[in-house]
């Protein structure tokens, strides 16, 4: 069926940008909802919700992003935040115990990386 054009779903999408070595200090839509538990709603919602937040509670901004002719700052299926500004708004969200929690897995998360990329760059001798 060479006239069959199979279009990128948004979760597809957003596989695509997050594999994108640039955008590894950012996330998008996805990623903010599934910090919030709502990962398995449509994007219009997800963005209904996120444009609520920056209004209501402080959320931070997406990148702007060219709609039409202009610049749109309100929540896409295809924007994307600073990492570490919404790291930091969540971190103050939590109460001070969830966030010695979330400290604590990512420190583990840093660590397991880290000792993977050491034993990358430094295999194992092999004795023959």
């Amino acid at each position: 069926m060479p006239n069959v054009a199979v279009l990128p779903t948004p979760l597809a999408r957003a596989a695509a940008a997050a594999a994108n070595p640039r955008n590894r200090d950012t996330c998008g839509i996805y990623d903010i909802a599934g910090r919030l538990g709502q990962a398995a709603r449509r994007p219009a919602y997800l963005c209904r919700t996120i444009d609520a937040l920056i209004e209501a509670r402080g959320f931070p901004e997406p990148f702007p992003l060219l709609k039409g002719a202009k610049l749109s700052t309100a929540a896409h299926a295809d924007s994307r935040w600073s990492r570490a500004a919404v790291d930091a708004w969540f971190d103050n969200a939590l109460p001070p115990s969830a966030r010695g929690l979330v400290d604590k897995v990512e420190r583990q998360a840093v660590s397991s990386r880290l000792s993977a990329n050491l034993h990358d760059l430094f295999p194992a001798e092999r004795v023959a």
